[in-house]
This record gives structure tokens, C-alpha cells and sequence, in this order.
């Protein structure tokens, strides 16, 4: 992966990529239940571009894989009543959890837990299977604070403490409010283990909590601009985004077709405004991708240009930013990997 070619040229479309978030396990186990397995391409019909097949069209080689969990939904498959619901929600993130574990047990998929584990994916060719970085989205799967290392001994290496309707641990953008007091406490418990944060479903109220009470590393894996969109707080200000390059973190472009324009069709165009957008406050080592691929949405809602994996390589042309491809994250995943 560290010699790669440049991102311009007749090879660009087969540029190793890191995608910062794909929910594999929920579409994993929601797709099952109508017969879509992740060994074979998304059948025609289908609204969706994820598949292990479809990702080495990019190819992408290494991926945060999330362990998401949704609120509000408890007979979802991945879903629980509430917060209040603290088994419920444990039972969810402990289904995906072993979901990646059986997928890895079946050799589709390589667990990334160590820093030679992630040197040797970074290194390894296209035809090995790809790697996964656990990222916990939404933190209500862990019943206590005290709990933390036992997801972190599993291989949870990222956490966002919350979804849209917030957490136990913190307020979501969809509702906002601060970290709890149990926040606050898996944040240190955090911090001891090394798990790297991500503020991307973060309330503003509890985006600036966070970086209160830790001085550590903090990323978006799958957010844009505010400045460009209307002022929701799923979005980044331009002042949060300074904020995760001053962490020494990057922001990993979210492919969501709403994320990206507002009241038209979205195209490949407003995938490059909101790197560029970014680049252009903190510089072109903090963006990245963390495209979002069928999480919750199909491939009718990316926007015109890349709506499949295979379209990676040319977005990555258009941007022209070398590191938005795998270096950028590769830096920030080497750092949360240092010394294990």
C-alpha cells in the first residue's frame, strides 16, 4: 500500500483504499434475512454496492468496520429499546462482534488487533482478503465503563460514544445534550486502553466535552461540511474541524447523498467541495474517505459518479489529493496502533 501509484493516470482505479466507515455487520446480518450474502456481488434489483466482492473492485484493502447499534428499534437486527436497554443494546453489539469473528474464522476477512497486523494488511496484495478495524458506533453496547477492555481484548480499536439519538455516555446529533457522568468515565477508560475517538454522531455539546476531558487523538470517520449544508450538527463547523486537525486527526468524506447536497441531485462535484472545503482549513493530510456504503441507504442515494466501489478510483482522481486514498489514515492508524 506505501507504494501506490499516484492518483492520476490510466491506474487510478486500482488505488489501494482505507474507508474509514462501512457498517459490514449490519448489512451482514439485515442482508441475510432476504438472502444477500457478503461472498457474493449485490444481486441486480438489489439497491446496494457491498459485498466482499464489490469492495476489491476499488479495491479497498483495509476498512473500519462498525459494530453499530441502533436505539429505537429493538426489533431491528441490530437494534435496541434504549438506553435504559443495557442487555439489549450488549446483545446487539455482541451479535456483529461475532459476526466479524465468524467472518474472519472463514477466512473472508483479517481482524486487525495488532500493529503487525496492520503493517502486514497494508503491505499485503489486492487478492488477500481485507483487513478490518473495529469501530464501535455508538457505545451503549458496553454496560459499564469498567467493561472497555474486555471489547478493547476483542478488537474494538475506535469508539463514537453515540448514534443520532445520543447514548448512556453522550447526547447525538439528532438530539443533542453532554457527556454523562458514565461519558466521562469511558472516556479516561478509553484513553488507558488507547481506543481512538470519533466525534462524527457527536451533539456539538458533546463534541466539545470530549475534548475537554481528553487531550488524545480524535477523528470524524463519516462527516462533511456544515459550512456547505444546512446548519445541522451531523455536520462539521469549520471550528470542529479545526479542532480534529489540531487532535491530529482526519475527517473521512461521508458518500450519503443528503450529506453532500441539499434540494438536487448530488454529484462527484460535491464529493470534491467538501474535501477540498476541508483541505483548504487544515491541510490535504486530514481528509480521507469514510464513504457509508449501503449504511442504511442504498446505492440510489450516493451521488451521480460513485455509486459503486469500482468509482473509488476515479473520485480519488478528481479530488487529486494523494493521501485521501489510504495515507492519511493509514498515519492515524499506525499512531493508534503503536506498541501493540
Amino acid at each position: 500500500m506505501n507504494d501506490a501509484p499516484p492518483i492520476h493516470g490510466p491506474t487510478h482505479a486500482r488505488i489501494p483504499f482505507i474507508d474509514g466507515h462501512l457498517d459490514l455487520a449490519y448489512v451482514g446480518i439485515s442482508g441475510a434475512a432476504s438472502g444477500r450474502v457478503m461472498q457474493t456481488r449485490v444481486p441486480p434489483g438489489v439497491d446496494g454496492c457491498v459485498s466482499w466482492p464489490d469492495l476489491a473492485d476499488a479495491p479497498v484493502r483495509i476498512a473500519l468496520g462498525t459494530i453499530f447499534t441502533e436505539t429505537r428499534s429493538p426489533d431491528a437486527p441490530a437494534g435496541y429499546r434504549d438506553s435504559d436497554d443495557v442487555e439489549g443494546a450488549h446483545r446487539a453489539g455482541l451479535a456483529q462482534l461475532r459476526w466479524y469473528e465468524a467472518e474472519e474464522a472463514a477466512g473472508r476477512i483479517r481482524l486487525v488487533r495488532t500493529r503487525a497486523d496492520l503493517e502486514q494488511a497494508a503491505a499485503a496484495p489486492a487478492t488477500d482478503p481485507i483487513a478490518i478495524v473495529l469501530l464501535m458506533e455508538g457505545a451503549d453496547p458496553i454496560r459499564t465503563p469498567e467493561e472497555a477492555p474486555w471489547w478493547f481484548e476483542r478488537g474494538v480499536r475506535v469508539v463514537g460514544m453515540s448514534w443520532a439519538y445520543g447514548s448512556r455516555y453522550s447526547g447525538g446529533n439528532a438530539e443533542g445534550g453532554p457527556l454523562t457522568p458514565a461519558g466521562r468515565d469511558l472516556v479516561a477508560a478509553f484513553d488507558a486502553l488507547g481506543v481512538l475517538h470519533d466525534v462524527s454522531h457527536l451533539s456539538d455539546r458533546s463534541f466539545d466535552d470530549l475534548l475537554a476531558c481528553t487531550s488524545k487523538r480524535v477523528v470524524a470517520t463519516h462527516s462533511n461540511c456544515r459550512a456547505l449544508l444546512a446548519p445541522r450538527e451531523r455536520h462539521l463547523t469549520d471550528a470542529q474541524i479545526r479542532a480534529v486537525a489540531a487532535r491530529d486527526g482526519v475527517i473521512g468524506l461521508n458518500l450519503f447523498g443528503k450529506f453532500l447536497a441539499e434540494d438536487r441531485e448530488p454529484t462527484i462535484d460535491d464529493c470534491v467541495n467538501h474535501v477540498h472545503h476541508v483541505a483548504a482549513l487544515v491541510g490535504n493530510e486530514r481528509v480521507a474517505l469514510g464513504s457509508d456504503l449501503d449504511g442504511g441507504f442504498g446505492a440510489s442515494g450516493l451521488p451521480r459518479g460513485v455509486r459503486h466501489p469500482r468509482e473509488f478510483g476515479a473520485l480519488a482522481a478528481r479530488i487529486g489529493i494523494y493521501g485521501f486514498a489510504h495515507a492519511n489514515w493509514l498515519r492515524v492508524l499506525r499512531a493508534v496502533f503503536v506498541g501493540r
